[in-house]
């Protein structure tokens, strides 16, 4: 079953700024765009460091104390910037970039590529964007992915339900551990809050699913004999 991907919600409008770019110029920035956090990238588009409110703000509460400057006069984004960059990968997990930010208590990452060039980028609010899908799309995805593409089942068998992205399981399958995975792969498809599986079986498979000689076809409600 496909999961979400950093690619399914990240922006590829990113927004970034070169190293020599001023103070000010980062500030207005920040602000003009209204975001926390812009990438400082090299010529050929490799992330360098960032720069965030944060750092603005230590800047700013520090001035007092800097009041020899830089050659140029002016503080520039290669002397406020953060570094190392925390970055994501186009083709990581959701769940994988949101630890990332937890971590390292950042609320955006630069998406970069295989030469490490800012593509895009996911912020906090992108990865909630799985928590808002519609009950309609959530119930495409269980049916499309979980039961037919996944399991085989056909959806007059397992009837799905969906409201307030609680997935109601109904029906009846051979296996008491097919309903279970069937319950267990729905709770994987993303936006799904709470699974109720109420799948009936007709053959309780427990004790051969737990033992190691035990086998039976995934799809049949009969242990193999041989």
């Amino acid at each position: 079953m496909r999961q979400w991907r950093v690619s399914d919600v990240m922006s590829a409008n990113v927004v970034t700024a070169g190293p020599d770019a001023s103070v000010s110029e980062l500030a207005q920035l920040l602000t003009r765009e209204r975001i926390s956090a812009v990438p400082i990238v090299a010529d050929d588009g490799r992330v360098m460091g960032i720069v965030s409110e944060a750092d603005l703000v230590a800047r700013l509460s520090g001035a007092g104390r800097r009041r020899r400057k830089t050659a140029a006069g002016v503080p520039h984004a290669r002397q406020v910037m953060s570094r190392p960059v925390r970055t994501a990968a186009a083709a990581e997990s959701l769940s994988t970039a949101a630890r990332r930010m937890r971590k390292y208590k950042v609320k955006r990452l630069p998406v970069t590529d295989e030469t490490g060039r800012a593509v895009a980028v996911v912020s906090r609010s992108d990865l909630m964007r799985v928590y808002t899908r519609s009950d309609n799309a959530i119930r495409h995805d269980v049916i499309q992915h979980v039961l037919r593409r996944t399991l085989w089942i056909d959806s007059q068998q397992v009837h799905v339900d969906v409201s307030a992205a609680v997935v109601t399981l109904t029906g009846k399958v051979g296996r008491r551990s097919t309903a279970a995975m069937v319950g267990r792969l729905s709770g994987d498809v993303p936006g799904v809050q709470h699974v109720v599986n109420d799948i009936a079986y007709d053959f309780d498979d427990s004790a051969l699913v737990r033992s190691r000689v035990g086998r039976t076809h995934p799809f049949s409600a009969e242990p193999f004999t041989s």
